[in-house]
């Protein structure tokens, strides 16, 4: 409540930082705004390229093969790939919004030394403002692809309209990180260097260019290592927004206790949902209390 009310009495510098940030991030650059747009597209053309064409590291056969079976076309055949390139889509945008700002936020008191130490305001607003830039264009970027997807693919979650509940718990998991790592970085700078190492890791521990259900054999037995993925919330994360924007129920597949597979109730997404926004509201309160308490030392570290 206390960043709420700070956000809303200081709204107008708040929205300054925004634009700031939105103008700086393509000044000087010939295309200007179409580069949110363009910079995803690429990525994933590259991604689907290496991981679905030259490696063949495909998306499991139950999948693969449901999806078919509702489209009536053959599992190789482009329409069914156009489908599992929307899954690939669905993963990598919000993940590309979620790296981009952790290692952002790292340097965000740091890029704003000299406001820090000739200012008094609120220093909570940077990661905040920073956190305003690249959720708009996860938005918008969100909107052309879900435009595409409904005309191009007849598959539609109905659990559509939990996405705001989704995106409320994914701004509160990278913005309690960014108050972490903010902090961090102001007095260990060694944190900004290491970070770019740790999320291209968290990248491959994240399904992102395949699904979960590509980590069990072929009985559906989950391997050794699966526990990892069960235990990276961005695992979860990617999977949240794959579940309630274009994964439909009858699509739903998971790995069965004994062996094999088994649909997935719906009663499970929001089991996933509730204990998620749980894990990030956590983080968050974490985050910023540790934010707020070491904020007074910010200008004498700089």
């Amino acid at each position: 409540m206390d960043l709420l009310k700070t956000c809303f009495r200081y709204r107008e510098m708040l929205v300054s930082f925004t634009r700031r940030d939105l103008r700086q991030r393509y000044v000087g650059s010939v295309l200007g705004w179409p580069w949110p747009f363009i910079q995803p597209i690429i990525t994933l053309a590259v991604y689907y390229l290496v991981f679905n064409v030259l490696l063949d590291q495909r998306f499991p056969k139950v999948l693969r093969d449901d999806i078919a079976e509702r489209l009536g076309e053959d599992p190789d055949s482009t329409r069914v790939g156009s489908v599992l390139v929307v899954l690939l889509c669905t993963g990598l945008i919000p993940w590309m919004m979620t790296a981009e700002y952790v290692m952002r936020s790292a340097n965000v008191i740091l890029e704003s030394g000299n406001l820090v130490k000739k200012m008094a305001f609120p220093t909570e607003l940077l990661p905040v403002s920073l956190l305003g830039s690249y959720l708009l264009n996860m938005t918008i970027l969100f909107g052309v692809f879900l435009a595409l997807t409904w005309i191009f693919t007849p598959f539609m979650s109905p659990l559509w309209w939990l996405f705001p509940v989704v995106v409320l718990c994914h701004a509160l998991l990278v913005l309690g990180l960014g108050y972490l790592l903010a902090t961090a970085n102001v007095f260990v700078r060694d944190v900004s260097q290491l970070l770019p190492i740790v999320v291209n890791l968290t990248f491959f521990l994240t399904p992102i260019v395949y699904v979960r259900e590509i980590l069990v054999d072929e009985t559906g037995t989950p391997r050794p290592w699966v526990a990892i993925f069960d235990w990276n919330p961005f695992a979860h994360l990617v999977e949240l927004y794959r579940w309630v924007l274009v994964i439909p129920a009858e699509v739903r597949v998971r790995a069965a206790p004994g062996g094999g597979f088994e649909d997935l109730p719906v009663s499970h997404v929001y089991l996933v949902l509730a204990l998620f926004a749980a894990f990030c509201f956590l983080l968050f309160q974490v985050g910023y209390r540790t934010f707020m308490a070491n904020k007074h030392k910010f200008a004498d570290e700089i």
